[in-house]
């Protein structure tokens, strides 16, 4: 990277800009203030000639036929609008006595033709469709057409029936995209674009569809009835013909009034133009796959850099490119063999043979690496020697981290650490090469003191090598190359979403004048900070600097690595006096091999027993520790300590365990204990209360009947509190088989049950009476039916004519 005065139009665009290249330009030499950071060819003449010319007094003027109408037109214009509104009658209108009428949105068209838009409200509320649309001719006088998408005069109440927020969970489940999106806002509108206007709400939510893709749904729901009457999504998914990531693509672009662009909706500032104007069109359909379409290139800039938006969110926790939710703009189709960051966009180019546009995965992460460069920490994209050397190879790791973050099979832009193999810019392959440096003619491999030369770009592969190694180390098991280290130590990797983490955020304490060592200090720190207390992802990042020739500093952190760390899945737990409690002791291992883990505890008063088992295990399992108290045990609070040890190094785990109160205790009886029902199979019983412990409360009576059908208890109260009874009455039918049937009985209250059981027997039923008859000799006890009654003999005798039942009360006994 080489600070640089830009000439021709990208001056005036930036004044004195900072333009990084993704080669340098021969000849050029570190630090010189004529040359650009670039690829290789003439980059300061590719930045600043092509196609950028400033306009000319009449490129700038607009054609008279296409002018803006003067202001008196304008003012007409309005004038007549309004008063076409306030009049009525007008077939596009529909105006209500209700409706009011915004301030309009004014666009000027082709031959000065005036447009003017009306937004609608009805007492108070938006009216989504109501907007009133008018075309006036240029010299304001005439109305040439009126548009409107409400089809009807408003006539709904005001006031919804279904709140904001049944609204809300409606339209999240009418969005189709399950727990992916959450609701962002909510607002009562009236729906008129349907045959009949409704009073709706505006639902506007925001997240990730079943797809895995960026969603914004607005859903109308009726206010009436919940009904969903409308859906549409901010999110335009385009759709991009790409030469370097298959086709088709996605892309997020943004659908305008009258128009698809190339401006990212969901990532601020992220947008694609050509070097001159924009592109846009009537569809949503981008590029035709071609290596020289300069739509295309678009296409490819946008895949790659919203994908490497997500990347920085997803692995590093940076918000946005600039780490504050923002963006840079970026242009295709520079005539230069090279790709540029000017300080404020991104410009690409093409290769020498002019086949190809500068726009693979690893060139466009380059450039805007070269961003999130210049916006983090202090010093901005400023310095000459290694600082402009570290500047270059971030854009080579932020290039190779978007690669492996898109994951592209190998017949598009696959996974590598080799800079713009795709584009192949001069004909001769990549222009870089991280796992082995000096494979290319002159770049740097291992560190020296003096700074880079020729150029930064020589330069970045200090850096670059570093990052190699510590993603995926000297010797590699998962396919990469093997990569030769300086003092030929082997060096273990981590993988590169851990050595992108740890890179990324340890650019946030860059400073001016940043060099090699200022960048092992910084690495190391954020090592130990994101993995706290781990000696592999920390070991690792010394290891990759040393291998180097860049040792330890003064000033580098000095940390104990610890052998395993130790937590347990709660810190706290509650159990009455006489109960227990269980906790489990993960642990995880920062070792290799993980260490073996001897548990046990610290002190424990009187009345508290504990049990870990296992007593033993390696760093990365877990053990389960039972805690016991005794049922007079105090209540109260009470700390445990729970011990790790590993020789002399020892973790303590701390847990609070709270000792409540015994739980209060309540005895139930059934008196008697076992029921015969009677002749008449029913039978009574008392059920009582006694209370053992805890305060007074009242309990609620209920029967767990085990029997047949046809035999039931009832209760009488229902509800009773301790020392009180209740009366039990059974019955059951002639349906009921005789036997012996259990009947459980519940005292349920606020903190704990009770039950008792109670045994009933049913005897086997009496013969259906016979009808009573004169001259009959009955016995005590049998039955008759008389006159549709039924009675009972009270003691033996005969009959006799005229002395019915009913008449002789002393011998029959009636039934209900």
């Amino acid at each position: 990277m080489k600070r640089m005065a830009s000439s021709g139009i990208l001056s005036m665009l930036t004044g004195t800009a900072m333009v990084v290249a993704l080669v340098s330009p021969p000849g050029a030499a570190a630090g010189s203030q004529a040359g650009g950071a670039a690829l290789a060819a003439p980059a300061v003449r590719a930045a600043g000639s092509v196609a950028l010319t400033a306009p000319g007094p009449e490129s700038a003027a607009a054609s008279p036929t296409d002018a803006p109408p003067d202001e008196k037109a304008r003012a007409r214009a309005l004038d007549l609008a309004r008063r076409t509104l306030s009049g009525g009658g007008h077939a596009a209108v529909e105006r209500s006595p209700d409706d009011r009428f915004g301030e309009p949105k004014i666009v000027f068209g082709a031959g000065g033709l005036q447009f003017l838009s009306f937004p609608r409200t009805h007492h108070g509320l938006p009216v989504y469709g109501g907007d009133v649309n008018f075309m006036i001719s240029r010299d304001g006088r005439n109305l040439l057409y009126t548009t409107s998408a409400q089809r009807a005069e408003i006539d709904v109440p005001v006031t919804p029936a279904i709140d904001k927020a049944q609204a809300s969970s409606i339209a999240r489940a009418g969005t189709g995209s399950g727990g992916g999106v959450a609701v962002r806002s909510a607002r009562l509108v009236v729906h008129a674009t349907g045959a009949t206007p409704r009073t709706a709400w505006e639902v506007t939510a925001e997240g990730m569809s079943r797809d895995g893709v960026p969603t914004r749904p607005h859903v109308f729901v009726d206010a009436a009835n919940g009904k969903v009457l409308d859906t549409w999504d901010d999110v335009r998914r385009g759709v991009g013909h790409s030469n370097y990531n298959g086709d088709p693509v996605d892309i997020d672009t943004t659908a305008t009034d009258s128009a698809y662009t190339l401006t990212d909706p969901l990532r601020p500032g992220i947008r694609c133009g050509p070097v001159s104007g924009t592109f846009d069109g009537a569809d949503d359909d981008w590029g035709n796959g071609s290596g020289t379409d300069p739509e295309t290139a678009c296409v490819d800039t946008l895949f790659g850099v919203q994908h490497e938006w997500d990347m920085l969110s997803a692995w590093t926790g940076r918000n946005g490119i600039d780490g504050k939710g923002n963006g840079f703009p970026a242009r295709v189709g520079f005539d230069m063999p090279n790709a540029t960051w000017s300080g404020t966009e991104v410009n690409l180019g093409r290769n020498v043979a002019g086949t190809k546009q500068t726009t693979s995965l690893d060139v466009v992460g380059h450039e805007y690496g070269h961003a999130v460069f210049q916006t983090s920490g202090s010093g901005g994209a400023g310095g000459g020697g290694w600082t402009a050397a570290l500047n270059e190879s971030t854009g080579d790791i932020l290039g190779a981290m978007l690669e492996h973050y898109v994951g592209h099979p190998d017949t598009l832009d696959e996974p590598d650490y080799l800079v713009g193999e795709e584009v192949d810019l001069l004909g001769t392959g990549p222009v870089r090469n991280m796992y082995d440096p000096s494979q290319i003619n002159g770049h740097v491999s291992c560190y020296n003191p003096n700074p880079p030369a020729p150029d930064p770009h020589a330069g970045a592969g200090l850096l670059n090598h570093w990052f190699y190694l510590l993603a995926e180390g000297s010797d590699p098991t998962n396919g990469n190359p093997a990569s030769p280290t300086c003092n030929r130590s082997r060096v273990d990797g981590i993988g590169i979403q851990k050595a992108g983490r740890i890179f990324v955020n340890a650019l946030q304490l860059k400073t001016a004048g940043w060099g090699p060592g200022e960048a092992r200090i910084a690495t190391v720190l954020l090592a130990y900070t994101l993995f706290p207390r781990s000696c592999k992802e920390a070991g690792a990042v010394k290891a990759a600097w040393e291998a180097l020739w860049v040792s330890s500093q003064p000033g580098e952190p000095i940390y104990e690595c610890w052998p395993f760390e130790m937590r347990l899945e709660s810190s706290q737990g509650t159990t009455p006096a006489g109960g227990s409690v269980q906790v489990w002791i993960e642990t995880l291992a920062w070792l290799d091999p993980p260490a073996v883990i001897t548990m046990s505890s610290g002190r424990l008063p009187d009345g508290i027993s504990l049990f870990i088992f296992p007593p033993q295990i390696t760093a990365g399992e877990r053990a389960l520790a039972q805690i016991w108290t005794r049922p007079d045990f105090r209540p109260g609070r009470y700390p445990i300590e729970f011990i790790g040890t590993v020789g002399s190094f020892y973790q303590i785990a701390r847990f609070e365990l709270t000792v409540t109160e015994p739980p209060p205790k309540l005895e139930i009886t059934v008196d008697p204990a076992t029921l015969t029902l009677d002749r008449d199979l029913k039978g009574t019983a008392t059920l009582s209360t006694k209370s053992m412990s805890g305060p007074p409360a009242t309990y609620r009576l209920t029967v767990e009947n085990g029997a047949p059908d046809g035999l039931t208890a009832a209760l009488d109260p229902t509800e009773i509190t301790p020392g009180q009874g209740s009366t039990v009455t059974v019955a059951a039918t002639r349906a009921t088989p005789p036997g012996t049937y259990p009947l459980t009985f519940w005292a349920i209250g606020p903190a704990m049950s009770a039950s008792a059981t109670l045994t009933v027997k049913v005897p086997a039923p009496e013969p259906a009476p016979k009808a009573w008859r004169p001259w009959t000799r009955y016995k005590a006890g049998d039955l008759v039916t008389y006159d549709g009654h039924r009675y009972r003999c009270r003691q033996t005798h005969t009959s006799q004519p005229g002395r019915t039942p009913p008449r002789t009360p002393a011998l029959w006994s009636l039934l209900p």
